[in-house]
C-alpha cells in the first residue's frame, strides 16, 4: 500500500511539472537592451488646455533598445532608428513612446511592435538630467525596481541633456550603443575620473536608507559618448542638486576607497611629471566629542609609479623621489579638500560616507545626528575633515633619463 501511494504521488507531480501555462515562445520576445528616460517634449497650446495638471508635469518619454537577432551577427554598428521604423541592418532598434508612467508607456509599445518587450536582458538605464534635478528619479526607477523580469545588474546613469541621445550614438568598436557604454563603464577603474558602475540594486538600497549619493554621468558630443564625472543626489527629497567633474570625482574616489589607478599631473621645479597612481587606500577616524563640530580625519596611501617626465630630474636620487612623493600628497590633499570644501558648503550632502563612519563607529551619537545629518541641522555641513596624504613611489620605469 505505501509503494502504491508512492507510486500516485510521483504521477501527481510529473503531471503538474509536464507544462507551463505562462509559458512565451522565445520568438515572442523583444530583449530590451536598454532604456532612456525623458521629460516630455512641451505640449502645444490646445492639448495643454485638454490635460490635467498631474498629466502636464508626470509626463514621460521612454525609449527602449532592442536587439535585432537577425542581424546582430556579422551585422554592422552605428546608429539605429528611432521611432518604429525598420532596422535597415542594424543590429539594434530604438522604439520611443510617452505616457504618464513608465509601466503604461511599455505597455503601449507592446502594442507598436511585433514583439513584446522582454526586460531581463537590460543592461544599462540611462535618466536625463532635467528628469532627475525635477525629483522624478526616484519615480521612474520604481518599476524597473518592481519588475519581475529585471535584474539588479542593469547599470543607471544620468545624461545631460536628453537621455535617449545615448542611445543613438555611434560606437566605433561595438555592434550596439548599450553594448558601448557598458565598455566604457568597466573602464573606469583605468583613470578614476568617473564612478564605477552603479547598479539598480545599488540604487535601490540608497533610496531606501535616504542616504545622499553619487551617479555616474554620461555626456554625448558629435554623436559620442563619455561617462565624465558624477551626479549627486541628496538625501532630503532624493533630487539631482549638483555634477562633480572629472578633477573633483577622482578626489571623491580617493576618499571613499575607489581608486585602482589613475594618471596625476604636475609641476616640480618646472618640469612637468605625469604620477601613475596604482592603489589606493583610505582610512577615516572620527572625534564625535563635540557632535555639533564632528571632526574626521580622512588618511589616504598612495603607491605609484612615475609614468612620465619632462625633463631632467635626477631619478636615482632619493631626494628627488621624496620630492616627487611629497608633490603628489600635497596635490592630492588639495583636490580633496576643494571637494570636501564644495559638498559640504554648496551642496550640504554627504557623499563621502562619513556618516555611515559614524554609525559604525560612535552609534550613541549617530542616534542623536542621524535624522538630521546632511538635512534640517545638517550635522555634516558642520563637521570638520582633515586629510592626510601619504603616496609611495614604487618605480620609476625602465629608462632613467629623457631620451633626446
Amino acid at each position: 500500500m505505501d509503494k502504491l501511494c508512492g507510486s500516485i504521488w510521483i504521477f501527481c507531480l510529473l503531471f503538474l511539472v509536464t507544462g507551463c501555462w505562462d509559458q512565451n515562445e522565445i520568438e515572442e520576445r523583444g530583449f530590451v537592451i536598454g532604456a532612456a528616460i525623458d521629460m516630455a517634449a512641451e505640449q502645444t497650446d490646445d492639448s495643454i488646455g485638454e490635460m490635467s495638471e498631474k498629466e502636464r508635469d508626470d509626463k514621460y518619454k521612454l525609449t527602449y533598445q532592442f536587439v535585432v537577432p537577425g542581424n546582430f551577427i556579422g551585422g554592422g554598428s552605428g546608429g539605429g532608428q528611432s521611432g518604429g521604423g525598420a532596422s535597415q541592418g542594424k543590429p539594434f532598434l530604438n522604439l520611443t513612446a510617452e505616457g504618464t508612467s513608465i509601466h503604461q508607456i511599455t505597455r503601449k509599445m507592446a502594442a507598436e511592435t511585433s514583439r513584446k518587450p522582454y526586460l531581463e536582458h537590460i543592461n544599462l538605464i540611462v535618466l536625463s538630467e532635467e528628469l532627475s534635478k525635477k525629483g522624478y528619479f526616484k519615480d521612474t526607477l520604481d518599476f524597473f525596481v518592481r519588475d519581475h523580469e529585471m535584474r539588479k545588474v542593469a547599470k543607471v546613469m544620468v545624461a545631460e541633456g536628453k537621455a535617449r541621445t545615448v542611445l543613438e550614438i555611434n560606437p566605433q568598436h561595438e555592434k550596439m550603443p548599450v553594448l558601448f557604454i557598458d565598455s566604457l563603464s568597466e573602464n573606469i577603474g583605468k583613470h578614476g575620473t568617473s564612478l564605477p558602475p552603479i547598479n539598480i540594486g545599488d540604487v535601490h538600497s540608497y533610496l531606501l536608507k535616504g542616504n545622499s549619493f553619487v551617479i555616474p554621468r554620461i555626456v554625448v558630443k558629435d554623436n559620442k559618448g563619455a561617462i565624465v564625472g558624477a551626479a549627486i543626489f541628496n538625501s532630503q527629497d532624493q533630487k539631482m542638486i549638483g555634477t562633480l567633474n572629472e578633477s573633483e570625482t577622482l578626489a571623491l574616489n580617493f576618499i571613499t576607497e575607489k581608486v585602482e589607478s589613475a594618471i596625476l599631473e604636475f609641476l616640480m621645479n618646472g618640469q612637468l611629471i605625469a604620477f601613475e597612481i596604482k592603489g589606493a587606500k583610505s582610512k577615516i577616524e572620527a572625534d564625535v566629542s563635540d557632535k555639533n563640530q564632528i571632526k574626521f580625519t580622512v588618511k589616504i596611501n598612495v603607491e605609484g609609479n612615475v609614468g612620465e617626465l619632462y625633463g631632467d630630474l635626477a631619478l636615482k636620487n632619493q631626494s628627488v623621489l621624496s620630492e616627487i612623493e611629497e608633490k603628489a600628497s600635497k596635490e592630492i590633499e588639495s583636490i580633496t579638500n576643494r571637494v570636501i570644501d564644495k559638498v559640504q558648503k554648496k551642496y550640504k550632502a554627504d557623499v563621502f560616507g562619513l556618516g555611515d563612519h559614524v554609525k559604525q563607529e560612535h552609534y550613541k551619537t549617530w542616534k542623536q545626528v542621524n535624522k538630521e545629518w546632511d538635512k534640517g541641522e545638517n550635522y555634516f555641513s558642520k563637521s570638520v575633515v582633515d586629510v592626510q596624504v601619504k603616496v609611495e613611489v614604487r618605480q620609476i620605469g625602465s629608462s632613467i633619463k629623457t631620451i633626446k
